[in-house]
């Protein structure tokens, strides 16, 4: 099987500059049917009770707290021209979309989080309205994709904002040698597939192109690389083409785009062609009073707190993530792990929200759900330099030989799309007998020896041995997989532990800022000891609404929610914090060092 992928590509933006998409952010008509699914809020001429912002959670507004239901959304918006298609975008809604233009039905969406783009088909001059129904209700029948057993919130509403798209052609960028800066520009979604083009990178050098069946090949002049030391961007615009009906040499569109690869051989991870070290975090897109609806100035503020502390490496959970949020890794130089939805799925028990069992591998929209998610994940975030992983299922039942033929189909939805990443899943079988780790590029491991895989902590030593040496420490499960022989590159995707902001004790009594930090230190410690690891993602960078009156395991989940961030909601640090700061500075010495 081949371990590494050398070819990249990267798009921030995919914005075409001769068009003008219509923003429709802002205020929305609104009211809230609770217990309601979409199916019974189906009427677009709803009577309004509130307006209400979008984007925004609506569950996480007092009026409507944590409830489950249904948001009805209307507005209205106006055309000064008319098009013979257009494409109504979302970055990421919850859990289960309906839409409807003018009264025509646009279909129903069960992706949650995800972006869509969903045609309209044509639109006249004029106005028109949008009408949705967001239903964050659990329910196995209509929405495979989230479920009420899962470890994090699932919230209501328009998580990243609507737009309306008149125009969805894309470039794609792809690095075919980082060395001299050649790539490959594929023209997406353009009804020609052979012609002659001008592409004109950072607005000021133009190379002539030759477009066959879409794709053309070129070298970027004056190219510098995408790293997190040195995150370069570039741009390139297609400016003429003899047969796009373009006679005035009128600009197209426009892409930014980075120029790296990665890789993974020889047990280690290569960033343009140099061996990088992973130091980071998981998060998730969320905040005490948001919801999932970040702002960019939270999304940033994480961005900073994480390279503050040495960091170069977001996981990011459980999820697709938001574009913007792409956008300010790509600027600022953070590597991004994103996978599609999922947590803990193919256990056989676990059921829908009325009590009915399930088994998730052997039903067919459960299975075509997650394929096709994952692939337009990949097609949403195809061209941000900064992510270098695409993932799936978070600790998934990968012992079960049922769940084989799904992730054959996930591993090679990602693959198809030919984006250059590397492919991963965090994998929680301590005991290293799952089926699929043959299929995937990096080995990736979720541990918590000494909190949630037993009750015993004991003394400082104690736990420090059981973190490193014990049934399900770090390198215990590391020496399990090589005994295996696999030879993939290996990182530790989740190790972390819990503490209450504010919570003192100097005897490190759990749950107490103390006891994270010495936790999470001893893991720091392990993880920088193995030289079989490159990287780590620490669970979990900021704490985040769980189970909420009702889940598995509620009872380790105080305040309703994972609090087992290096810092809290608001993003208040903890003791850890400088810990985590400590270790990872001198790792990065000790790494310079062995250079």
């Amino acid at each position: 099987m081949k371990r590494g992928f050398a070819g990249f590509a990267m798009l921030v933006s995919c914005a075409l500059l001769a068009r003008a998409d219509l923003d429709l952010n802002g205020s929305w008509e609104f009211r809230f049917e609770e217990g309601r699914s979409y199916r019974e809020s189906a009427n677009p001429a709803f009577e309004a009770t509130d307006a209400i912002p979008v984007p925004g959670c609506f569950d996480m507004l007092p009026k409507w707290l944590c409830k489950r239901g249904s948001g009805l959304y209307r507005r209205t918006f106006h055309l000064d021209a008319a098009v013979e298609n257009a494409w109504l975008v979302v970055d990421g809604m919850g859990l289960t979309g309906r839409f409807e233009i003018d009264g025509k039905d646009l279909g129903v969406h069960p992706y949650p989080y995800a972006k869509l783009e969903i045609p309209t088909g044509p639109l006249a001059a004029g106005e028109h309205t949008v009408f949705a129904v967001i239903d964050n209700r659990f329910d196995w029948d209509y929405q495979k994709l989230a479920r009420p057993y899962y470890d994090f919130y699932c919230y209501g509403g328009f998580y990243h904002g609507v737009s309306l798209e008149l125009d969805n052609r894309k470039l794609f960028v792809r690095t075919r040698d980082f060395a001299t800066g050649s790539v490959e520009v594929e023209a997406v979604n353009f009804k020609a597939r052979d012609f002659e083009a001008t592409l004109v990178f950072d607005g000021k050098n133009a190379v002539k192109a030759t477009f066959r069946n879409g794709r053309a090949s070129v070298r970027v002049p004056d190219f510098r690389l995408w790293s997190p030391d040195s995150p370069n961007l570039h741009t390139v615009t297609l400016k003429q083409s003899n047969n796009l009906n373009n006679p005035n040499n009128r600009t197209i569109l426009s892409a930014r785009f980075g120029i790296r690869t990665i890789e993974a051989k020889n047990k280690r991870l290569y960033l343009n062609g140099k061996p990088i070290y992973l130091k980071g975090a998981n998060r998730h897109e969320a905040h005490p009073t948001l919801g999932a609806a970040t702002s960019e100035s939270l999304m940033a503020l994480d961005i900073q707190n994480l390279k503050a502390l040495g960091g170069n490496f977001f996981r990011g959970c459980h999820y697709q993530q938001a574009q913007r949020f792409l956008d300010l890794c790509d600027e600022q130089g953070v590597l991004v792990w994103e996978e599609s939805l999922g947590w803990g799925n193919g256990l056989r028990t676990r059921g829908d929200a009325s009590g009915t069992k399930v088994n998730e591998f052997e039903d067919a929209g459960f299975v075509e759900a997650q394929v096709r998610e994952t692939r337009e994940m990949v097609r949403a975030s195809f061209n941000h330099p900064s992510v270098v992983f695409f993932a799936f299922m978070n600790e998934f039942h990968s012992h079960r030989p049922e769940c084989r033929p799904l992730v054959e189909r996930l591993v090679k939805a990602i693959r198809d799309e030919d984006s250059g990443r590397l492919v991963t899943w965090a994998n929680n079988r301590r005991n290293a007998d799952d089926v699929c780790s043959d299929l995937v590029d990096v080995i990736s491991i979720n541990t918590y020896p000494g909190w949630i895989d037993t009750t015993f902590t004991g003394s400082r030593a104690e736990l420090a041995e059981n973190v490193r040496r014990g049934p399900t420490g770090i390198d215990t499960i590391v020496a399990r997989h090589r005994a295996k022989g696999r030879t993939q590159p290996i990182i530790v995707s989740e190790m972390g532990t819990c503490g209450i902001y504010g919570q003192h004790d100097p005897a490190g009594a759990q749950w107490t800022e103390e006891f994270q930090a010495e936790y999470v230190g001893d893991v720091l410690d392990a993880v920088f000891a193995n030289p079989e690891i490159c990287g780590i993602a620490i669970w979990h960078f900021a704490d985040a609404r769980s189970y909420h009156r009702a889940g598995e395991n509620i009872r380790v989940k105080p305040l309703a929610q994972n609090l087992a961030g290096l810092y809290d909601g608001y993003r208040r640090p903890k003791a850890v914090v400088k810990v985590v700061e400590e270790k990872f500075r001198n790792q990065r010495q000790a790494d310079g060092a062995a250079k």
